[in-house]
């Protein structure tokens, strides 16, 4: 028995010796990537769970790496990875799942882009190229024999990562799939080809979204003699807010009394306006990006419309202050202009009645209040289901429970109403009284809401009615009540995007607009959902 120890102990020091070289080698090429990204990035903050994957991946290879296939899907995990860091060292941002499937379309553009920058994008290839190298050769001559019944488990874990993150893909939503600034290059990667490979590549051989809209650039001239920089600016959305339940523009029950009063102290003005998607996921980055096509793509990249990336030109302090969790949507909403970024990833907000987050968050926030600022305040209470948004002694029309499900659940989220009225005018009322600035106040919905509307509840369904959001406005300083700001109230989400825009020293003027035409899309961010077309004209005097 001690022969045989003795006999095999070389061969197992051997074995641990390479598994560990090889793994910390590994690691050595996953971090060169990821540390200059962090060095670049301040906003780049990847979870520890993502790097202790790359740790996982590493040993996993070390230990398997006698298999031909592993080696394969190294190399290709550091492709992935290392493509992603290329792509922000390019483009300034990460490659989400259409920018993968962009590359199928536009390969000789990005192909001419990329080689134009081989200056500032070598390093990253030297990495690729040394990594798999590494992955395919070295560690052929240097993988440690280790038995298959210890091997085979490590290669099948591998195995079961890759295709699990594919399989993920064939029923997933696509906003899980996008560049998240908290996730890993790897894990970014890793999730755009997945999605691009199962959903969007296979649609586009099948032609079902093989046409690319090409618009001209929206024109974004300074204003003549702005006051920008004078006062700061809120921008409130709204989650799932109906207008027809607001008691502030006329609805019977008193849904909104603090933001009814806040309005009348600051003489204040307030309508129904269309929203510009039946989706929080597109809503939300077509209002801060001020577009009017949904498929306007080179928009969103170029963030010349962007009300952030234009407050930070002015010299404003910028916040996006959120109750939900808005995983994927960081790039589109342009977080590299947010100064303050928090949602639900950032700071957890509580199972019932999530608004209760926003005070806290602009009385905890840094700004300096003697500044501008443009601060973005996103509620949730109103989403369904109402009920779980109520918190408990807060219900005051929806108890005692009433056995009619329909009149139920519209009690229920006129009371979701309240909660989201009581927590934003008190978040809204902080920020005011903390401001050293006038503060001009603008308060929408990401989109409307069906409620009980022929015993139906929700939203996502491309109709009018389900686009009709509210909108207040008012402002502590009469200098800047909507009369004197302009000269008519906005319609819709790309008129107050672009009077924000305005109110920040910014005129857009969109040369793709050649009439009244505009757009309500569904949840799909590339615009390829279904849209509907409507004209300012026709709407009904409600709407007007």
């Amino acid at each position: 028995m001690l022969k045989t120890s003795a006999k095999w102990s070389p061969a197992l020091r051997t074995n641990l010796l390479r598994t560990v070289f090889l793994t910390v080698l590994f690691l050595v090429l996953f971090s060169l990537s990821e540390i200059i990204i962090l060095l670049k990035d301040h906003v780049y903050q990847p979870k520890a769970g993502d790097i202790s994957l790359y740790l996982i991946i590493s040993l996993l290879a070390a230990m398997s790496s006698r298999f031909f296939i592993t080696r394969v899907l190294l190399a290709v995990t550091f492709i992935v990875q290392i493509s992603e860091a290329i792509y922000y060292q390019f483009y300034g941002q990460f490659y989400g799942p259409s920018e993968v499937w962009l590359a199928f379309v536009e390969t000789k553009d990005i192909a001419s882009g990329i080689t134009d920058s081989l200056g500032s994008l070598g390093v990253y290839f030297a990495i690729m190229i040394v990594a798999v190298l590494v992955a395919l050769f070295v560690t052929r001559r240097l993988a440690p024999k280790w038995h298959k019944g210890l091997a085979m488990p490590c290669l099948l874990a591998i195995v079961v990562m890759f295709v699990g993150q594919f399989y993920k893909a064939i029923d997933g939503q696509m906003y899980k799939f996008n560049p998240d600034l908290r996730h890993s290059l790897l894990r970014n990667g890793l999730s755009a080809m997945s999605y691009s490979a199962i959903r969007l590549i296979p649609e586009a051989i099948s032609g079902e979204n093989q046409n690319i809209a090409h618009y001209e650039p929206y024109a974004v001239t300074p204003v003549p003699d702005t006051h920008a920089g004078k006062y700061s600016i809120i921008l409130a959305i709204g989650e799932s807010l109906n207008p027809h339940h607001v008691s502030a523009l006329g609805y019977e029950r008193d849904t909104t009394p603090e933001l009814k009063a806040l309005l009348q102290q600051y003489q204040g003005t307030g309508r129904l306006i269309i929203s510009n998607a039946v989706s929080t996921r597109v809503a939300i980055p077509m209002l801060v990006n001020n577009l009017r096509e949904p498929d306007n793509y080179a928009a969103y990249k170029s963030r010349a419309t962007n009300i952030f990336s234009n407050a930070k030109k002015h010299g404003y302090q910028t916040a996006f202050i959120s109750a939900q969790g808005l995983e994927g949507l960081s790039n589109w909403i342009g977080i590299h202009d947010i100064d303050l970024w928090e949602d639900t990833q950032i700071r957890p907000a509580p199972e019932v009645g999530a608004d209760v987050v926003l005070t806290p968050s602009v009385e905890k926030s840094n700004l300096d209040w003697n500044k501008p600022f443009l601060m973005v305040l996103n509620s949730r209470a109103p989403h369904i289901p109402y009920e779980r948004n109520i918190p408990p002694g807060f219900a005051k029309f929806s108890t005692p429970r009433l056995s009619d499900d329909v009149a139920q659940k519209k009690n229920e989220y006129d009371d979701a109403v309240r909660l989201y009225d009581k927590e934003l005018a008190a978040a809204i009322r902080t920020a005011m009284a903390k401001s050293k600035l006038p503060v001009l106040v603008f308060i929408t919905s990401d989109h409307g809401e069906r409620v009980g509307d022929g015993g139906l509840f929700g939203h996502s369904v491309v109709e009018m009615p389900i686009a009709q959001t509210p909108f207040l406005y008012f402002s502590n300083d009469p200098e800047y009540s909507m009369s004197n700001i302009t000269n008519h109230v906005p319609l819709n989400h790309f008129q107050l995007a672009t009077l924000i825009n305005k109110m920040l020293g910014f005129n857009v003027k969109n040369p793709n607009q050649k009439d009244d035409s505009y757009f309500i899309t569904g949840g799909d961010i590339r615009g390829l959902s279904e849209r509907i077309t409507y004209h300012l004209n026709a709407l009904p005097p409600a709407e007007q």
